[in-house]
């Protein structure tokens, strides 16, 4: 049972009169059962905005490539890498907007640089399912896994809602790494 369901189960039973309102507000200010493990921090999804930015420094890519073509000629070998360039990020960012997003943070426990790393972009799963159906030939070693799979079920498990959250401590080292999907 959830807490709210549990807070307004209370808030029942004392408009019912089954119970007073000094039991509630002991009921209401009982500390949640302990959980076996410590709960990761959560990451808000702040970033997800984020994807405008190469969005838009794509659309002037193309929009460039468009203008180079235009002038004809010699220029057609500037505006045809550009326009491929920007077709191609256009589509892995079009399929990313969806996507869960991964976080890892990486805290080194060191006075000096880099004390802090932080790494946060969107996971275009199913893109990626299908580039390795379609390339995974390529790559010596790969028909003998299931990641393809393994992708598929991570992106199941991300749909839920829930996020998936990974947090190792080193302790004393001051060592930490954080890894947040969803």
């Amino acid at each position: 049972m959830t807490e709210e369901h549990e807070a307004m189960e209370i808030l029942r039973q004392v408009e019912a009169g089954e119970i007073d309102a000094e039991t509630a507000a002991g009921l209401l200010e009982r500390d949640p059962e302990p959980q076996d493990e410590p709960q990761a921090s959560v990451i808000p999804n702040r970033w997800s905005g984020w994807w405008l930015i190469p969005f838009s420094i794509t659309l002037i890519v193309i929009a460039a490539g468009i203008g180079l073509g235009q002038l004809g000629g010699w220029w057609w070998l500037l505006a045809g890498p550009l326009l491929v360039t920007g077709g191609v990020v256009l589509t892995l960012l079009i399929a990313s907007i969806g996507s869960p997003w991964v976080h890892i943070r990486v805290h080194t426990g060191q006075d000096s640089w880099p004390r802090r790393i932080a790494i946060s972009l969107p996971l275009p799963l199913r893109v990626s399912v299908w580039g390795l159906r379609m390339f995974g030939v390529h790559i010596p070693g790969l028909e003998n896994t299931s990641l393809d799979e393994l992708l598929l079920a991570l992106e199941e498990g991300l749909s839920g809602g829930e996020p998936i959250q990974i947090d190792i401590d080193e302790g004393e080292s001051g060592e930490r790494v954080q890894v947040y999907l969803g």
